[in-house]
């Protein structure tokens, strides 16, 4: 008979090899109901750990892992949190795994339990029932990072204080035919900051706002500000994000077209090309990312737990 492993201890008991490695070194990373399922099948299957293969589950054990959630990997937003994030984890010896995500797929969430992750930062998005169930049945501990849920744990901003500075901002200028640029997608934090934008201009007797859509691109961007030149209806723009604001200001230089630009995140671009921006300041949300992560690991959070960090963002004023 071969000699049995516990990658068969794995597939009999319909777990990870992970989570047979949790197991045998008595790790807390692992659910009771887990836990007995794989003890049952290694006594049916008479498995013995030898010394070498407990050594090495406590070696496998001993790396801890934690897995970013990333709806769009190319977000430049999320980029400067995650430089951070991995600059200041990598100093506790913890390493990262990247998984990109589009929302309610059930099959990604298995490669995250199977990579036997610890924590999980979730970006822009919220679990369904399923996929929260999933996570505490591994004891596996997430944290939202730009969403809020109130009821769990989430780190996010205030963007309807975002577009009221905006907003402001734009006043200050003399604007008085505004528009906005949102994202392609009509999200909740597009839409808050149009609500904070709203309440500025309607309070000074100015109610219409105008609005065009654009992916979080540069070029996209671009597209949107020949658009809106050639309709010359407007004399300010609030765009989305920086990566949009960063087209727009572009194209208006080119023009030489007098129109005053805001862009939002706080993104290095908006520094090297100069236009204001509403900063949402990604280096200090990945420092508080990065600390909250280091305190569920040492167990300073617990699994129930609820955490809710709300951000309030700045507006950096430039020429």
């Amino acid at each position: 008979m071969d000699k049995i492993t516990i990658k068969d201890i794995a597939k009999k008991a319909g777990v990870g090899v992970g989570t047979v490695s949790r197991v045998l070194n008595s790790s807390s990373h692992v659910s009771e109901d887990t836990r007995k399922r794989v003890l049952e099948v290694m006594r049916a299957l008479e498995y013995i750990p030898s010394a070498a293969a407990v050594r090495l589950a406590r070696r496998a054990n001993n790396a801890t892992i934690i897995g970013l959630l990333l709806p769009d990997i190319s977000n430049h937003f999320f980029f400067e949190i995650f430089e951070v994030i991995y600059r200041e984890l990598r100093i506790h010896g913890v390493d990262i795994l990247i998984f990109n995500y589009e929302e309610h797929h059930v099959e990604v969430i298995n490669k995250i339990l199977d990579s036997a992750v610890s924590i999980l930062l979730i970006f822009n998005f919220h679990l369904d029932d399923q996929e929260r169930e999933l996570l505490y049945n591994r004891n596996i501990q997430y944290l939202y990072v730009d969403s809020p849920v109130l009821c769990e744990r989430c780190l996010y901003m205030d963007n309807i204080h975002g577009g009221i500075l905006a907003a402001q901002h734009l006043l200050e200028k003399g604007v008085m035919h505004p528009c906005f640029i949102a994202d392609i997608q009509n999200s909740k934090s597009s839409q808050d900051r149009l609500v904070g934008m709203k309440q500025v201009f309607q309070a000074n007797g100015i109610n219409y706002i105008g609005i065009y859509k654009s992916d979080l691109t540069e070029e996209s961007g671009r597209k949107v500000a020949y658009d809106i030149i050639e309709e010359g209806k407007y004399d300010g723009v609030f765009c989305f994000c920086d990566e949009i604001a960063a087209g727009v200001v572009s194209v208006i230089r080119e023009k030489q077209v007098p129109m005053h630009v805001v862009g939002y995140d706080g993104l290095q671009i908006s520094r090297f090309l100069s236009f204001p921006t509403i900063s949402q300041h990604p280096q200090k949300i990945g420092l508080m990312v990065s600390d909250l992560v280091i305190k569920m690991l040492a167990n300073e959070i617990g699994m129930r737990d609820t955490i809710v960090h709300k951000m309030v963002p700045e507006l950096i004023k430039r020429d």
